[in-house]
């Protein structure tokens, strides 16, 4: 019986291979070696028998009571690199185990010098395998009395870290955390007894809360099922309480026949962003290294079922207001950045996301319902100026100011053709806004001009326009252009003479061009504060007068004040001030 001979390779060099190559830590020798157990187990149709681990440090010790194997099965297996027990006759895998590949039980060469195999099949003598990392193997008879395998591994000087008690334990764990199998380690049950897909009144939902807390490090806002029977796929989507990173790419913790796998990229579309996903198939290919998951047709498949599932989920939520009202607390804004480049999500923006009018918060389909067109400012700047004007007007006015709004919008717009939309800029309001009679214009002929001297040291046109509410004593309108050119040429004032290579290039750009359209104060002349310009006999009081209502403009339009227009505001309104006193003076004294 006994036997020895050599490995017909350079073993040294293979188990460099497997360390570098192949997998990514010396730790996976231990699902390697849980994986052939629950195979064997499975086949010997004993899977609820528990799979036992001792570590000390210096050994590791795993016993199954398995299928076992004969000197010739051992002799093939352990003596032919690339030879599995888990093929057909042509070299198709088993969906009821795990493994596919012969190279699994020298991973335990990654951390020890000698391995020892000692196995009982049915109606074979028992027989141990013993093989050295120098490449030396032999085989005695064994003295095993019950059919199944116990595998010992000696640990090599500089890996006994990987044989450690605590080690031992936490990669067993981790591995078979989604398997049925009892897995001990030095006596206690390391894998959770309870599944993520068993019966829910066995504490299946405080299982899973428990799992995506420990694994993805967060409690989930919302926990889902999802299922693609054609992979033998069943998994659960939790649903992030937080906001995500859109940028980073996700990944998915997935399982192949309860052994885990890993964390997986691509098993779900990238727009789901908002869900990590933990799955479990028997479809699903492993790569070489189990650490992974093939590409192939049936992966895009599932990729894209799962998509579907978790757009079906989100459009559930129109029917669940509550728990919508909380995930978009959350997760408005990240949708809406998505919307514009995936259509798979428009129709939930559109129909459920809310967005800022002038007549309230609302989804757009419910502004469509009240206005004929989406019109929509594209500056948060542009809708503080016109969202009241254009509402006293009875036109509807949404926000899109803020990031992503826009292109939102243009994108839910370019993917039904019958929807009308206009993006609305602040010049708009000056075509939309009455002209005063030609008599009002008359009358505020001489006012006008005051006006256009006292708020020339801010570059600002002056026009008279008749609206509502007459509250509003004016209105400041500027496009993009005029304000880059404010602020410009206000920062090259400030560092005039200073030698700067950058402010020069800028300078010498303005003087190759143009002057942009410059800000425009609109004065409402049905304001009564506005209305009394025309009767101020006294210049320097209605100067200080329209210099206030331009303040109050600034304030409305939510400009910031530069330094040299706060100091001109500040006169005025003391001029002001100084009147008012003097007046009251002068009436105590009479």
């Amino acid at each position: 019986m006994d036997d020895a001979r050599m490995f017909d390779v350079d073993l040294r060099a293979l188990i460099e291979v497997l360390g570098t190559n192949l997998y990514t830590g010396p730790g996976v020798y231990v699902r390697e070696l849980l994986q052939n157990a629950i195979d064997a187990q499975t086949v010997a149709g004993r899977p609820d028998e528990p799979i036992e681990i001792t570590a000390d440090g210096s050994d590791v010790v795993l016993a199954d009571h398995g299928v076992g194997m004969s000197a010739g099965t051992i002799a093939d297996l352990l003596g032919t690199i690339g030879a599995s027990s888990k093929r057909d006759p042509f070299g198709f895998g088993s969906t009821s185990q795990i493994g596919q590949f012969g190279v699994g039980m020298l991973s335990g060469f990654l951390v020890g010098d000698r391995i020892e195999v000692s196995s009982r099949a049915d109606g074979s003598e028992p027989v141990v395998w013993t093989g050295s990392s120098d490449g030396h193997v032999e085989m005695r008879a064994g003295e095993r009395a019950e059919t199944g395998t116990t595998v010992r591994i000696e640990a090599r000087g500089d890996a006994k870290m990987w044989l450690a008690p605590d080690r031992v334990r936490t990669l067993a764990a981790e591995y078979t955390g989604m398997h049925p199998t009892p897995v001990l380690v030095n006596g206690d049950r390391v894998n959770p007894g309870v599944g993520l897909f068993g019966d829910p009144s066995g504490g299946r939902d405080a299982a899973r809360v428990a799992f995506c807390q420990d694994e993805f490090g967060f409690t989930p806002l919302e926990m889902f099922e999802v299922e693609v029977p054609e992979a033998g796929l069943r998994g659960v989507a939790f649903v992030r309480p937080t906001g995500g990173d859109l940028v980073a790419r996700a990944v998915h913790r997935a399982y192949v026949k309860g052994l885990l796998v890993g964390d997986v990229p691509g098993l779900v579309p990238e727009w789901a962003y908002f869900v990590r996903v933990v799955v479990d198939a028997t479809g699903l290919k492993p790569t070489a290294s189990r650490e992974g998951i093939v590409h192939d047709d049936l992966f895009d498949a599932v990729a894209a079922s799962l998509g579907d599932q978790i757009q079906a989920w989100l459009t559930g939520l129109g029917a669940r207001p509550a728990l919508r009202e909380r995930f978009l607390a959350v997760h408005e804004q990240g949708v809406k950045a998505l919307a514009a480049h995936r259509p798979e999500l428009l129709g939930f923006v559109d129909k459920h996301c809310v967005f800022e009018t002038n007549v309230g918060p609302m989804p757009l389909a419910t502004f469509r319902a009240r206005f004929d067109t989406i019109r929509y400012a594209g500056s948060i700047d542009d809708y503080r100026v016109l969202a009241d004007v254009l509402a006293g007007r009875g036109i509807g006015l949404v926000n899109a100011g803020h990031a992503f709004e826009t292109a939102a919008i243009r994108a839910i717009v370019a993917a039904d053709p019958s929807m009308r939309c206009e993006p609305i800029g602040q010049q708009f309001l000056l075509s939309a806004l009455t002209m005063p009679s030609r008599e009002v214009r008359a009358e505020f002929d001489g006012a006008v001009h005051v006006a256009r001297r006292a708020v020339s040291p801010f570059q600002c046109e002056v026009t008279l326009r008749a609206f509502e509410p007459e509250s509003v004593s004016g209105l400041l309108l500027t496009d993009d252009t005029a304000q880059i050119a404010q602020d410009r040429s206000e920062m090259l004032s400030q560092t005039a003479g200073e030698p700067d290579a950058w402010l020069a290039a800028l300078s010498a750009i303005d003087d190759g061009e143009a002057a942009p359209t410059r800000p425009s104060l609109v004065l409402n002349v049905t304001n009564p504060l506005v209305a009394r310009l025309p009767t101020l006999a006294d210049d320097v009081v209605a100067g200080a007068l329209v210099r206030a209502i331009y303040s109050q403009a600034m304030l409305r339009a939510r400009r910031s004040v530069r330094v040299a227009a706060a100091s001109e505001l500040d006169s005025a309104i003391t001029l002001l001030a100084d009147l008012a006193t003097r007046d009251r003076i002068e009436g105590t004294s009479e």
